[in-house]
């Protein structure tokens, strides 16, 4: 019982704030390991910094859709560098590569196209469950009108 409580305070404190400095001081010791690849992902990465600006919901959902989707397009440089070789002057080959900026754009894109599409798709999604409740409420009210006759269907209290 006595271990019960301390656990329930903590829950009780709520989730712990996210840190961002925290985790830059625990990614640069690894982005100075591997700079070839962190420059390389700081330039791909470009769209998904101005989806977080742009992004002003609560939920942040713009930014998820174009940071994660960017992040795939961007793979196709972490590819090329680590091929080529980890070293700066591969990096700066690796940029130059029309094939890489299209990957990672097409992913931002994409990224941008499914959170524009997403609230059409959950409207025609919702208007056919609404559609589909309405016929299962006709069909019982008919079949009620069937069962106890036509007063069950009169509007008088």
């Amino acid at each position: 019982m006595a271990k019960e409580a301390p656990a329930k305070a903590e829950n009780a404190a709520g989730p712990r704030p996210f840190k961002p400095a925290l985790l830059l001081i625990l990614l640069l010791p690894a982005a100075a390991l591997m700079a070839p690849i962190a420059i390389v992902l700081v330039a791909a990465l470009v769209p998904s910094v101005v989806a977080r600006i742009v992004d002003t919901s609560p939920g942040r959902y713009l930014t998820y859709t174009v940071l994660s989707l960017n992040l795939v397009g961007a793979l196709y440089f972490v590819h090329r560098v680590l091929t080529m070789g980890n070293d700066l002057s591969v990096a700066m080959l690796v940029l130059q590569d029309a094939i890489g900026w299209l990957a990672a754009l097409s992913g931002a894109g994409c990224g941008w196209l499914l959170f524009l599409a997403m609230p059409s798709v959950f409207a025609k999604m919702a208007e056919a469950q609404s559609g589909l409740r309405m016929r299962r409420v006709h069909r019982d009210q008919s079949q009620l009108i069937s069962e106890w006759g036509d007063t069950v269907a009169s509007n008088e209290s």
